[in-house]
């Protein structure tokens, strides 16, 4: 069976296949949201960076958390974005959308990932 390509786009959100774990790295499959530009995910570039999510919540987790309620993104349960383990999978482990963050969490992510990287 052909495993169909995923059209990535920044903002979305995707079921991300992380596996294997190591270290911090999360593993299983999992939601993610794409951070990447879309200009960048048009030109063909081999992978894409993103943001895996948890449903493992932590109460007044401070920067490196973001809290996505349930239903936004398409995400089934209320998750933490979580921030500071942004990292670049390959394209072939996207396996389907499933939402679109509202445009206030895209935009309060994006405040977050800049001050992480000191941009």
């Amino acid at each position: 069976m052909i495993a169909r390509r995923v059209e990535i786009r920044r903002g979305y959100v995707y079921i991300v296949d992380f596996n294997p774990r190591v270290k911090t790295k999360p593993g299983k499959l999992r939601p993610a949201v794409a951070l990447q530009s879309d200009l960048v995910n048009q030109a063909g570039y081999p992978s894409t960076v993103v943001i895996p999510t948890t449903t493992r919540l932590v109460e007044a987790a401070g920067i490196l958390r973001l809290r996505a309620a349930q239903g936004q993104g398409g995400l089934a349960q209320d998750s933490d974005l979580l921030v500071g383990q942004l990292i670049a999978v390959a394209n072939e482990s996207f396996r389907q959308e499933i939402g679109v963050l509202p445009d206030e969490l895209m935009v309060e992510l994006e405040r977050r990932v800049r001050i992480i990287l000191g941009l």
